[in-house]
């Protein structure tokens, strides 16, 4: 997209609705213009609750609560209205009556020029261990961070280990960073001093956390951006797509065990096999359109964009590739 106050590159992918998700994500100082977004696919109404973790602890702004999002419709709340002036935010969006599609539409501006926008997905639920594929490193941050992980632990104190894993082996990798985390406060790690290139984000903690990773490809005018949200496992032959886009590939991630993964196209040509080191990170290009993809062992996936001045990615969930056909009855 590009107009005079917008410009930038973002990729999203359906996502069935929660009755509990996560947003992490954006922020609300000044030049920041980020939107979440309720959409509810259901045939009844639902009542959204907002609570906002910043600098000073989790909020429940009246703003957030008793939201109805009518039956297949949306609604759009500010992030700003919630949380005013916060660097950091995380967003968890309870719902009732029916399950919503919670996002963050994300833009920026930096002295009036337009910075980068994305669509941020939302994570289902915290856990012990956030893997980030894709993340694509390309400035070391011009006096600025360029590249941040932020993390929240929202019931207790934590520890968490944050390990940045070059795509292909194409680097040396860094030693591990420990992250102290205080209960209900967002903390973010400054990444800037990576060398240019794609990386998987690790994140392995002593208690249930929610987090994502932010990238740019500058500060200047141009510029866009991405958040990197963690991808779930996936254990079964699942099928997934690929949005048309600049530079696409999908990146993969093993955990203990070496995994060989196997991309078919379903609309035909031929199947790429690739391997990936166990604990270890792999990017396939791939063209746009819908792929089986295949792994004896569990992996995580995610779809990757960068080009000049843009970047997005979205995370890639199981779906069941082997589901029989449905038979629908008078």
């Amino acid at each position: 997209m590009a107009s005079d106050d917008l410009v930038g590159f973002s990729a999203s992918a359906c996502r069935p609705p929660e009755a509990e998700s996560w947003l992490v994500g954006g922020a609300s100082t000044t030049g920041a213009n980020d939107l979440v977004v309720l959409a509810n696919p259901g045939d009844v109404p639902a009542t959204v609750q907002l609570s906002v973790y910043g600098a000073q602890g989790v909020s429940t702004p009246p703003g957030g609560q008793n939201l109805v999002v009518p039956a297949r419709e949306r609604k759009v709340v500010p992030l700003a209205g919630l949380l005013l002036g916060e660097e950091s935010p995380v967003v968890r969006v309870v719902s009732s009556g029916a399950p919503v599609h919670a996002s963050l539409q994300a833009s920026l501006t930096r002295l009036l020029l337009p910075g980068g926008t994305d669509q941020v997905a939302p994570l289902a639920q915290a856990d012990t261990r956030l893997v980030m594929p894709g993340v694509h490193v390309l400035t070391t941050g011009e006096g600025q961070a360029g590249t941040i992980v932020r993390l929240l632990s929202p019931g207790s104190d934590a520890t968490a280990t944050v390990r940045v894993i070059p795509v292909d082996a194409a680097g040396a990798e860094a030693a591990p960073t420990d992250v102290p985390l205080t209960a209900g406060l967002p903390t973010s790690l400054d990444l800037s001093g990576l060398a240019a290139g794609a990386y998987t984000v690790e994140v392995s903690a002593t208690a249930p956390i929610v987090g994502a990773t932010w990238s740019t490809t500058g500060f200047g005018e141009g510029a866009d951006f991405a958040w990197y949200v963690p991808a779930p496992r996936i254990t079964e032959p699942t099928v997934v797509a690929v949005a048309p886009g600049v530079g696409s590939s999908i990146v993969l991630a093993t955990e203990d065990a070496e995994a060989s993964v196997t991309l078919t196209p379903v609309d035909g040509g031929d199947a790429i096999t690739t391997a990936v080191p166990a604990g270890g990170t792999a990017a396939v290009a791939v063209a746009s359109g819908i792929y089986r993809l295949e792994s004896a062992e569990p992996v995580r996936a995610a779809v990757s964009y960068t080009g000049t001045g843009a970047l997005a990615a979205y995370p890639l969930w199981p779906a069941d590739a082997a589901a029989g056909a449905l038979t629908i009855l008078p």
